[in-house]
């Protein structure tokens, strides 16, 4: 019966934790599309740091347009963002990258763009910023300058 009582707690502490998580999925109607306002740069693909000078991504939720630059190429484009889902439309120039960490970049952001991505809000302390993925790739973005 000792065994019982431990196990039991087990579903109640990951509650607790889940509640504390500085994890948040954006989802829901369009207010979550306001989270993704402003310039964010892009600095980790697949889990590592990636050299500057950092591509940018420039949403405006209003309008539901973003643009910016790909690592590679600048990039236009429209954006919706439905149960926490990232769908966009873009149009991008055709230059060479100048380098392999640039060229990963590039594909990584076209491959979420392209194929439809979660976001999830990730907040430390007074920080935060924006986790970016599906199955093919996974960006992290930072907000760039003094944006919240």
């Amino acid at each position: 019966m000792k065994l019982r009582r431990p196990l039991a707690v087990l579903p109640l502490a990951a509650a607790l934790l889940a509640a504390c998580s500085p994890l948040n999925h954006l989802a829901g109607d369009g207010t979550p599309a306001k989270r993704l306002d402003g310039r964010w740069a892009v600095r980790y693909v697949a889990g590592q740091e990636i050299p500057v000078p950092y591509p940018e991504l420039d949403f405006d939720a209003a309008a539901g347009t973003l643009g910016g630059s790909d690592g590679c190429n600048r990039l236009r484009g429209r954006f919706s963002l439905e149960d926490g889902r990232l769908q966009a439309h873009t149009a991008s120039t055709r230059m060479a990258c100048l380098n392999d960490a640039a060229a990963r970049t590039s594909a990584a952001i076209h491959t979420l763009l392209g194929q439809g991505a979660e976001v999830v809000e990730v907040t430390m302390g007074a920080g935060r910023g924006l986790l970016i993925r599906n199955g093919g790739a996974e960006i992290r973005l930072v907000p760039v300058g003094g944006q919240r």
